[in-house]
């Protein structure tokens, strides 16, 4: 396996509001093309807790939670151990919405049932307060990365409001390193996978990304940067012209690990048929699946877990 040179893109021009549009769609172009060629760009103590109190926060549900190798279906694809948190998802298509209000205005409870099952078990407040602020700050970054996709795009300001239109959600993921047997057997830290949703992941040493040939290259650390994975639901929406990469982690280090991903979903209600821009004159959305972001989630998650 090699190392890969990805693209490194400074987004200061978005930040800084003396840049000119010329800079802007210079920007803007670098982020098409790496989104086209590559669809990659380059915490807390909790999971040095007792297993017994890591233990409490496992729930039922579908993407929330404490889980590690042991307690999913396919432990031979898990050399790791995570903990999740997403909104609450009343619904996955336009035929299942609820009219209920999603939370109580008196008590904040749930107020009809969530798709993806139990809510979220936070470890305490301060770890609560930490990462929804930094869930915060990094959804701006997001706001500026999907912004300048869309005028790399040269889509309409419809389109550009359906790609704008995410919700954030965040996981903590903690890699402890393979034994010498495991890696002599080939063993890996989390099986490769594409993701469904643009994802910011700031700590990255043991990434590894897939190329088109299907040989695997490891992705060297950036220090101060963020690695951006397009996902699959902007290939759907793009029709192909963005790439799904598939890539996973290869923990060697003799120290362990975390990393913080942070999601980024479009509403589960929402179509994930190509956008009209990416339709051709002989070809139309009824010539792809039509299916709701939420299915799409939820039988791209069962598939990699077994479940």
């Amino acid at each position: 396996m090699t190392a890969t040179s990805l693209p490194i893109i400074d987004f200061g021009v978005c930040l800084n509001s003396d840049s000119n549009p010329e800079q802007r769609r210079a920007m803007a172009s670098a982020i098409d093309k790496a989104c086209s060629q590559h669809g990659t760009h380059s915490w807390p103590q909790f999971f040095q807790f007792p297993a017994e109190e890591k233990r409490k926060h496992q729930l039922e549900s579908l993407a929330r939670g404490y889980w590690h190798k042991n307690s999913i279906s396919q432990t031979e694809k898990i050399h790791a151990e995570s903990i999740s948190f997403y909104p609450p998802i009343l619904c996955h298509d336009k035929e299942s919405t609820s009219d209920t209000k999603a939370v109580s205005p008196n008590t904040g409870a749930l107020m009809a049932p969530d798709v993806l099952g139990d809510q979220n078990s936070w470890p305490g407040e301060e770890f609560r307060t930490l990462a929804e602020e930094y869930t915060v700050c990094v959804q701006q970054l997001a706001n500026h990365v999907l912004a300048a996709i869309s005028a790399g795009l040269g889509i309409t300001d419809v389109s550009r409001a359906k790609l704008q239109d995410i919700a954030p959600h965040i996981t903590f993921n903690g890699y402890q390193a393979l034994t010498q047997v495991e890696q002599e057997q080939g063993g890996i830290s989390v099986a490769e996978h594409a993701d469904t949703r643009l994802v910011l992941d700031g700590e990255h040493v043991s990434l590894q990304i897939q190329d088109r040939d299907g040989k695997w290259h490891g992705v060297p650390p950036i220090p101060g940067a963020f690695v951006i994975n397009v996902g699959s639901t902007l290939n759907l929406l793009t029709n192909g012209r963005y790439i799904d990469v598939n890539y996973r982690v290869v923990h060697c280090s003799t120290k362990s690990r975390v990393s913080v991903a942070v999601f980024f979903d479009p509403p589960f209600d929402m179509s994930v048929d190509p956008l009209p821009e990416f339709v051709t004159v002989n070809e139309d959305s009824r010539g792809h699946a039509s299916k709701t972001y939420g299915k799409y989630y939820l039988e791209q998650f069962k598939a990699y877990f077994g479940s």
